[in-house]
């Protein structure tokens, strides 16, 4: 048969007239991959300079309800208070009292001051110590720079 007789019978192939999508599909899942492998490159090439604070002078007066309980942590681990000084207590007693004290003085303002060589652990156990008894009001003392 000849190439006549083939196109009289109705044996034609029809013209597809849909666009061929894969060829898009592939170039965006390559530009997908792109961007996900330079997208942490990136963002570890950022850097911040934080600012340092200011000292700040405090000009509203301390009166007898706004004076904070200080707790001293020395640098063998020992807790001690503004109350008594000399008396050296454990973590435990030290942590039982100043829930005890923040049940009965609910505005209480409590302090935690650590020694420079005191290893950071003993601050910040105490302080979340008391952030999960309900203690609200801790903060923790610094000395500015100079």
């Amino acid at each position: 048969m000849s190439m006549r007789s083939s196109l009289r019978n109705g044996n034609r192939k029809k013209l597809m007239s849909e666009m061929n999508v894969v060829p898009y599909i592939d170039v965006t899942l390559i530009l997908l991959i792109i961007f996900m492998i330079t997208a942490p490159i990136v963002q570890q090439a950022v850097t911040v300079n934080l600012p340092q604070t200011p000292k700040i002078q405090n000009k509203k007066k301390a009166t007898s309800q706004q004076v904070p309980f200080v707790i001293s942590v020395t640098k063998e681990g020992y807790y001690k208070t503004s109350d008594d000084p000399k008396t050296l207590l454990s973590f435990g007693d030290i942590a039982a009292q100043i829930v005890a004290r923040a049940q009965l003085h609910p505005n209480q303002q409590f302090t935690i001051q650590g020694d420079r060589l005191t290893p950071y652990q003993n601050v910040m156990r105490l302080f979340v110590t008391l952030k999960a008894n309900g203690v609200e009001k801790v903060s923790l003392v610094t000395q500015p720079e100079q």
